[in-house]
């Protein structure tokens, strides 16, 4: 079980890496993210997402591998960014890799929370 976990944040940190640089890339400023070197996001109602950052509005990420899109968790941080979004014109993106793309879909429509699923 240890494994996995490891594995996990390591796959986590690539993609926490990947979304950053390409933020960077894409004319997004005020990037806060869960990563060395930057400022970490604001909680939005208790829960802490993995990167935000501003172009016309607010941006909320939340990352989840294949094994977290699965966990009990989601479904509460799910709700808080989709409640923030939807109050204050923001918009939320759930990042997971291609394989989990469909169940991130399929648990944001079963839990009604707006948000668009992007791959990394």
């Amino acid at each position: 079980m240890a494994a996995t976990g490891k594995l996990t944040n390591r796959l986590q940190d690539r993609m926490l890496d990947s979304l950053v640089r390409s933020l960077g890339k894409s004319d997004f400023s005020e990037v806060k993210a869960k990563l060395d070197g930057l400022t970490p996001p604001d909680p939005i109602f208790g829960s802490r997402p993995d990167v935000t950052a501003w172009k016309d509005r607010e941006y909320i990420f939340d990352l989840e591998t294949d094994v977290s899109v699965k966990g009990a968790h989601c479904g509460i941080k799910w709700r808080d960014f989709g409640t923030y979004a939807r109050n204050f014109d923001a918009r939320f993106f759930v990042v997971v890799p291609e394989a989990s793309a469909l169940i991130a879909r399929i648990r944001l429509a079963m839990l009604e929370i707006d948000a668009e699923v992007l791959t990394i």
